[in-house]
């Protein structure tokens, strides 16, 4: 896929570096030059040192020919101008970062695939640490169901410790996609057997969240 992310701070950064390292072109674009330098010395892309609300610069990158485009700047209005740009030109899909609830809805209302409202996702799956339980966090539409990401943090007395996830009975309609340990994140298939503390980070569908839990918790 042809991808464009505009900005290049933690988020774009990361995401930039996990696309390109699945073959997919990627170009990046941001303001400041010193994190566009960081982000080639990190990732396999395309930096360019523009101010995104530059309009010359949507030619240049022909955004006509864009599979995905991703807005990640630190700014709501300019996510919201970026995605309406790319609305423009045709851009299949068109992902938003925001930090404000009312943004995300007008840009979903006025046909953006998707606008991930930052502060809601992180407040969700806090709200489920605390509470001791898995979190849900709505992302997006798939095919005629809806998705979500599933974040629940193992305990001592749950019966997948020290299991390999082949060993448990996970749902079809179910994949772990991140297994985080407290510093860093791990790739579940090189996970041998599973600890407690660790916390699991799956995308599934809405109608089998108790299941997916269930083949952690065994109860």
């Amino acid at each position: 896929m042809r991808i464009l992310i505009v900005g290049a701070g933690d988020t774009g950064r990361h995401l930039a570096k996990m696309l390109s390292g699945k073959g997919n072109e990627v170009i990046v674009v941001d303001k400041e030059k010193e994190k566009c330098k960081i982000v080639t010395e990190e990732a396999d892309v395309l930096a360019i040192n523009r101010d995104a609300t530059d309009l010359t610069l949507y030619d240049e990158v022909d955004l006509g020919k864009l599979d995905v485009l991703v807005a990640a700047t630190d700014k709501d209005e300019v996510n919201l101008f970026v995605a309406l740009i790319a609305r423009e030109y045709g851009v299949p899909r068109i992902i938003v970062r925001v930090k404000n609830e009312k943004v995300a809805k007008l840009l979903e209302r006025v046909g953006i695939e998707r606008a991930i409202c930052v502060p809601y996702v992180t407040a969700n799956i806090i709200e489920g640490f605390i509470e001791g339980k898995y979190s849900l966090v709505k992302i997006a539409p798939i095919f005629s169901g809806m998705y979500s990401l599933v974040s629940l943090t193992l305990t001592e007395n749950d019966a997948c410790i020290g299991k390999s996830l082949d060993e448990l009975k996970i749902p079809l309609a179910a994949k772990v996609i991140a297994i985080f340990d407290g510093e860093k994140f791990l790739e579940p298939n090189k996970i041998k057997e599973l600890r407690p503390g660790y916390e699991i980070i799956g995308l599934v569908r809405n109608d089998i969240a108790e299941e997916f839990v269930k083949a952690f918790r065994g109860i």
